[in-house]
């Protein structure tokens, strides 16, 4: 990993690449000041190819913004599946919300820039000594986004998953929007999602293991006859 310096890129490449993620071209767009602040607290990385940001089950504090490149995601250990990410796209949403370890191993598909940003900075739903009401507002909104294209596309994958239905009784806000009681139902919904697709990926990753060791008691089997 190598942190790069914001002299190292212009202000118009800076931008160039943080347009590719919604949550910072609309922050950008809404509230300059908090934008900036945003980067003053948050470090430029780059990892070459084949380079691991995580591995599943490590410690976790901060959250990814993929601005340049793809990286690899595998949700459990020694599997070879894996799903891609690409520039626009956010990692370590999860840990952010549920305050629990990396829930998969991440690997650098291709040389990748990334903006890193603290959790330290963003879970307190009650402090607003850095990041005000809207921009709060913007992150969690983006967050519940993330996790939710997630767990849309693991339904489409398998529509008949015992846990499918889980995701209707996903708590509905209908009070005054931009307020801290949205904010607070943000967090609600957030940390449901994310511990819907938490026990989503744990089934998962328990099929395929039932799925190893059954391949692998056929492959003795048959070695042995």
């Amino acid at each position: 990993m190598e942190i790069l310096t914001r002299e190292e890129y212009s202000s118009d490449a800076i931008m160039r690449m943080v347009r590719s993620v919604t949550f910072l071209k609309n922050l950008a767009n809404q509230d300059e000041s908090q934008f900036d602040l945003l980067l003053s607290v948050s470090q430029f990385v780059r990892h070459t190819e084949g380079e691991v940001l995580m591995t599943k089950g490590g410690s976790a504090d901060c959250l990814y913004f993929l601005l340049k490149g793809q990286v690899s995601v595998f949700p459990s250990s020694g599997s070879q599946e894996s799903s891609i990410l690409n520039p626009g796209e956010v990692v370590g949403t999860m840990s952010m919300v549920t305050g629990s370890d990396r829930s998969a191993t991440v690997v650098a598909h291709s040389d990748v820039i990334l903006l890193s940003l603290q959790y330290e900075h963003c879970v307190d739903i009650n402090d607003y000594g850095l990041f005000n009401l809207h921009t709060k507002l913007m992150a969690y909104r983006m967050v519940i986004h993330h996790i939710r294209w997630v767990i849309e596309t693991n339904k489409m994958k398998q529509p008949d998953h015992e846990l499918a239905p889980k995701l209707f009784k996903l708590p509905i806000y209908s009070g005054e929007k931009d307020t801290q009681e949205e904010l607070l139902a943000l967090h609600e919904q957030a940390r449901f999602l994310a511990e819907l697709l938490t026990e989503w990926n744990d089934s998962h990753n328990q099929s395929l293991e039932e799925t190893e060791s059954s391949q692998h008691f056929i492959a003795t089997e048959l070695a042995a006859s």
